[in-house]
């Protein structure tokens, strides 16, 4: 039951981005290079692009092309939607990193993941390398997540079949199934026990609330005022960089639940659901 709910989420959201963005319109874009290997759909917060070449990163905006070499990260309380060349979906987590390469073949792309998660999903079983510090992923699935941490990759399977390989050994994974790498160890399968878990921070929760700066007039202390006037502010004009900045710390004195709702809100908004339940909590404490 989980799998099938699992699919039903992801296909839904593939069909989403594709209903906005018909791919067929994405080849007549200006483009930068003579072949583009990725393009971006959606970007919630902030992300960067460094073009191969050149030293200078840039803001990533919507539909913007990514060409061989060219390298994207996307920053904290962030994520961003790409579409591949062959048509996969690639969902971006927070303090992620990619370096987009040529195709080696016509079906067959290659990534290098240098750190954080992204989740692939397309609705043709696909040829795709993803290269890591601690293990290579070669795809002929539909739907499968890479984790990059410090020391470690793990790599999980939704949707047909991925292999696992370093120097120390290789391990083949069907859905359902997960593999863990560290350096110098060969990577381990085990089976995925919550596989939702692994992709809350994907989900699109639609505001349910609208924010006014002159809601907040009277929460406490008097100079948490202005900064939320401004989170608003920036909020509505679509930076959630700047929102975030504006209330980043020193909240533990207010005991206005609203604004707990207000920042949960903006966490969910990126996918933050650990954090935004939290703030939940928070707010029902103050005002059951």
């Amino acid at each position: 039951m989980m799998r099938i709910g699992l699919r039903l989420l992801m296909t839904a959201a593939f069909f989403l981005i594709i209903a906005i963005i018909p791919l067929t319109s994405l080849a007549a874009e200006v483009q930068t290079c003579d072949y583009w290997v990725g393009k971006a759909v959606s970007v919630e917060g902030d992300a960067e692009m460094l073009r191969a070449g050149e030293t200078l990163w840039r803001p990533v905006k919507f539909k913007d092309t990514f060409c061989a070499g060219d390298m994207l990260r996307v920053l904290k309380r962030s994520r961003a939607d790409i579409v591949l060349a062959n048509e996969t979906i690639l969902r971006l987590d927070q303090n992620t990193t990619i370096i987009f390469s040529r195709p080696r073949q016509e079906t067959t792309f290659f990534l290098e993941l240098i750190s954080g998660i992204a989740h692939f999903f397309s609705r043709f079983r696909r040829s795709l390398t993803v290269a890591t510090p601690f293990v290579n992923a070669s795809v002929e699935g539909t739907e499968f997540l890479v984790d990059v941490s410090e020391n470690k990759t793990l790599v999980s399977v939704f949707e047909g079949r991925v292999t696992t390989s370093n120097t120390s050994g290789s391990v083949t994974l069907t859905a359902g199934q997960s593999a863990e790498a560290e350096a110098g160890r060969a990577p381990v399968a085990r089976h995925l026990v919550r596989p939702l878990d692994a992709v809350q921070w994907m989900l699109y929760y639609p505001p349910v609330f609208y924010y006014r700066p002159a809601g907040f007039e009277a929460a406490p202390p008097a100079e948490w005022q202005e900064k939320i006037r401004k989170s608003v502010e920036f909020y509505q004009k679509g930076d959630l960089r700047k929102a975030f900045e504006s209330i980043e710390t020193g909240a533990e004195d207010i005991r206005d639940s609203r604004f707990f709702d207000y920042r949960a809100s903006l966490l969910l908004s990126v996918g933050r659901v650990d954090e935004a339940k939290a703030d939940i909590e928070k707010a029902l404490s103050l005002d059951p």
